[in-house]
C-alpha cells in the first residue's frame, strides 16, 4: 500500500451512487494526482472539503488513478486529524 499526502485541489465529485467519489490531490512536490474513493465514500464526503490537508493510503489502477483505501483528513481549526480507515 502506498501513502500520499497533500491538499485537495479540486471540487469533490460524486461519480455514481455506488458511491464513487473523485477528487484531485496536490502532493508536497506540487504534482496533481487523480484520486478515487469507493470504500467509505460517504464518510469522506462528510469530512473532506476543497483545500483540506489529507493523508491517503491505497494503490494505482490501470488508468493511473490513485484508489484510496484509507484516509485521514486534517481539521482546519486546531490541526487535529479526523481519520477513517477501511
Amino acid at each position: 500500500m502506498k501513502q500520499l499526502s497533500g491538499k485537495i485541489s479540486s471540487s469533490i465529485k460524486v461519480l455514481n451512487l455506488t458511491p464513487l467519489v473523485r477528487f484531485e490531490l496536490t502532493d508536497l512536490q506540487n504534482q496533481k494526482i487523480n484520486c478515487l474513493v469507493h470504500q467509505h465514500a460517504l464518510n469522506f464526503l462528510a469530512m473532506a472539503q476543497p483545500n483540506s490537508r489529507i493523508a491517503i493510503y491505497g494503490h494505482y489502477n490501470k488508468r493511473h488513478q490513485f484508489v484510496v483505501q484509507k484516509f485521514m483528513v486534517q481539521a482546519s481549526e486546531n490541526n487535529d486529524f479526523f481519520s477513517h480507515s477501511a
